[in-house]
């Protein structure tokens, strides 16, 4: 089933991305995008593929949570993304989830 990739409580960040856990790619395809969520408001999309996050390269699911769980809510970082065969750099402010 498809969850929410979502660290809550404790004022870890919270991105608001739903990771497509059935797709082999280097990176983490993103199924969704929790509308009004920080990835949503940086323009992330679903579709998208996460290559690297906070200076950090991201080859797989574990890559990303284990840079999540280093972020700071609202400290901004970039998190670039394939999107149709191109690489986007965008910025990304973090929230938190209480």
């Amino acid at each position: 089933p498809k969850q929410e990739m979502a660290i809550r409580g404790g004022g870890r960040a919270y991105l608001g991305t739903v990771p497509d856990y059935g797709t082999d790619v280097v990176g983490v395809k993103l199924d969704d995008v929790k509308s009004g969520g920080p990835s949503e408001s940086a323009g992330v999309r679903g579709g998208d593929v996460v290559v690297e996050l906070a200076g950090t390269k991201i080859e797989n699911i574990y890559d990303y949570t284990a840079v999540i769980d280093r972020l700071k809510p609202g400290q901004a970082v970039k998190i670039k993304i394939m999107r149709d065969g191109k690489a986007v750099e965008l910025d990304l402010t973090p929230g938190s989830r209480q």
